[in-house]
């Protein structure tokens, strides 16, 4: 049985968080969230909620249960222009080139 509470103020932004768990005898991940953003995405993977809170006008804030059939993945894309991605070919060329000049030194000082 899902508890709903109707009227809820927004936590402040600092105090706001997410907890994501997975419990390994049950398989079950758990999701615990007060930041509306996060609980109107998960929403949809939450069948039966246990907790969700409403603000006064009625937008979902709060959102507890377990995700299910699911498994969790957290990922950040990232879109660099291309200033951006000839700047890391460089460092990463660079980087190539130190450690190869470095590998060298190891080897005559071997010798």
């Amino acid at each position: 049985m899902t508890e709903v509470k109707q009227g809820m103020k927004t936590a402040p932004q600092e105090e706001r968080e997410t907890i994501i768990s997975y419990d390994r005898q049950t398989e079950t991940w758990h999701i615990y969230t007060d930041e509306p953003k996060h609980a109107r995405k998960y929403e949809k993977y939450v069948t039966k909620p246990q907790r969700k809170g409403y603000n006064l006008a009625g937008q979902l804030i709060m959102l507890e249960g377990d995700i299910d059939k699911g498994t969790v993945s957290i990922s950040k894309k990232v879109r660099l222009t291309e200033k951006q991605k000839e700047r890391r070919k460089q460092v990463l060329q660079n980087a190539l080139i130190s450690h190869r000049a470095s590998s060298r030194s190891k080897k005559s000082d071997i010798k």
